[in-house]
């Protein structure tokens, strides 16, 4: 049933912006900004596991992009990691503070309430991501899959 609806509402805003497509409109805002070279050193050091050099990228950004929820999410992540959960409890808030349907946040979060035994909360936000990502999202099913690891006592990989 939970499918039918999300199809339904796809359809529906598929309808919906198809019809304002030959709608001509003069505002050229958009969420997508584009980021510094720093900001992709960061992400680059995180993939690579090397959190503490990020963290130094990711803070000196910060300094310049105080309101950027991604740089604060990237925190909350690399901070995590390293094991400090009171200064990615911090950067998360600031993060969804921001932008309160951060699906990143919302899911590194979750996984960070995981390993605090805080299981309902991370279902909370599992709630959050099912509302935001009406047709299913990587985030949602991350978190999904980490919560079902967790209630077999399996340490979820993110």
């Amino acid at each position: 049933m939970k499918t039918l609806i999300r199809l339904s509402t796809f359809f529906a805003i598929l309808i919906i912006s198809y019809s304002n497509a030959f709608a001509a409109s003069s505002d050229s805002s958009s969420k997508s900004k584009i980021k510094s070279t720093d900001y992709y050193l960061a992400k680059d050091f995180i993939e690579q596991g090397k959190y503490t050099k990020a963290i130094k990228v990711l803070k000196e950004l910060e300094k310049e992009s105080s309101k950027d929820a991604d740089v604060q999410n990237y925190l909350g992540f690399s901070y995590r990691k390293i094991g400090n959960l009171d200064l990615a409890a911090v950067h998360y808030n600031k993060a969804l503070i921001l932008d309160p349907k951060h699906k990143g946040a919302l899911e590194y979060q979750g996984e960070m309430f995981l390993t605090l035994n805080q299981v309902d909360k991370a279902k909370q936000n599992l709630e959050k991501l099912d509302k935001i990502c009406f047709l299913g999202c990587k985030e949602m099913d991350k978190l999904e899959l980490s919560i079902k690891m967790k209630l077999k006592g399996v340490k979820s990989k993110y």
